[in-house]
Formats: structure tokens, sequence, C-alpha cells
């Protein structure tokens, strides 16, 4: 895992994606509920495609599989907060 955090509050953190069905339907929603309290704009990447991090849509079109890269992209207040756990629960260190 990597963290960055430049001058205009991104804070961008880097996890393999431990989750043995990848990011599925159940993961999405719950990552819906992680950040839609947070007031700043969350953003997943996998190479190239970019989803918004409320949009279970978007989150299902990444179709990332088990050993994927996602970078976890927030800004604003409690950011640290989000990446951290949206980072937890990519990496498998808590239960969903």
């Amino acid at each position: 895992m990597s963290v960055s955090m430049d001058d205009s509050a991104l804070l961008s953190r880097s996890v393999t994606l431990q989750l043995e069905q990848g990011l599925h339907i159940r993961v999405c929603s719950l990552v819906v509920s992680l950040v839609t309290p947070f007031d700043g704009p969350v953003t997943i990447r996998h190479g190239e495609k970019r989803a918004d991090a409320n949009s279970m849509f978007d989150l299902l079109q990444l179709a990332a599989g088990p050993g994927a890269e996602l970078t976890i992209e927030a800004q604003g207040d409690g950011a640290e907060a989000v990446v951290n756990k949206l980072a937890a629960l990519f990496s498998g260190e808590v239960e969903y």
C-alpha cells in the first residue's frame, strides 16, 4: 500500500484487491454506504477505468477481480478516514 497527499488535499492510496470474489455487488453496496456520509469526492481507479465510489453501477464496471490494483482517491474533510476504511475493506482486513 502506498499513500500520497498533495497541496490540494487529495488523498490517494493504492491497494491490492484481496477479496476472493473481487469487486462484486455486495462489496460495491458496502462501498457506497461507506462513502455516502462523506462530503467530498471519492474515486476508485482500476487501470484506466475510474469509478465514482457513490455509484454501484460505476464500481461494477471496474470489473476488478482478485489481485487487481486499485487506487482510492478522496478529497475533503475526513478523506483519510474514508480512504482507510476502503483500503481495509479491499485488502480483506475487515469482513463484510
